[in-house]
């Protein structure tokens, strides 16, 4: 984290935040600061303005994102009582997450980037969750064919067995194979 420079402006800054509120432009400050005794330029004032804002923005960001990770924990420790939401639900819960932020990125612009990241985010674990559930399918079919494989193997030596057994008939031969392959 940068150190903060000091500014001669610091010391104002409350009024200058009060008289940018009241509408008052940057001449205007100039003029009121000259009166107090300080002497800086139009650009000056606007920069350390525009940091101030933008050091006011980074608080409430910050403050957001401990809020937020509060209610993580606090939803942490309801599905340690309770079992988790299905992913369906998570999904949907995103959403309204989303589109909330969406309509507070209009007054907020840099809620777009996070938006746009989260929305990655949930795109890719579906994505992710639908991969697997494929692949989970595939060795289930797979595992059914091998047991198929097995039981057909089976049967194949237990018919060996039979045809090559010289002490039975044919006829105990053919109804001891239609037993053996249900038929």
């Amino acid at each position: 984290m940068r150190k903060k420079i000091k500014s001669k402006l610091d010391q104002f800054d409350e009024t200058l935040e009060a008289m940018e509120m009241r509408g008052k432009t940057c001449t205007e400050m100039v003029t009121w600061l000259r009166d107090e005794g300080v002497t800086v330029s139009e650009p000056t004032v606007s920069r350390f303005l525009e940091s101030r804002r933008n050091a006011r923005l980074q608080e409430k960001l910050l403050g957001s994102i401990t809020s937020g990770s509060r209610q993580a924990s606090a939803v942490e420790k309801q599905f340690t009582r309770n079992p988790a939401p299905e992913l369906e639900s998570l999904i949907k819960l995103l959403r309204v997450a989303i589109l909330n932020m969406a309509t507070q990125a209009q007054a907020h612009p840099e809620l777009l980037k996070l938006v746009d990241q989260l929305t990655r985010t949930v795109m890719e674990f579906v994505s992710g969750q639908t991969k697997a559930m494929h692949k989970e399918r595939e060795l289930a079919v797979a595992e059914e064919k091998l047991e198929l494989l097995k039981k057909k193997a089976d049967q194949a030596d237990q018919a060996k067995g039979i045809i090559g057994n010289n002490e039975l008939s044919e006829a105990e031969k053919t109804e001891r194979m239609r037993e053996l392959f249900g038929r």
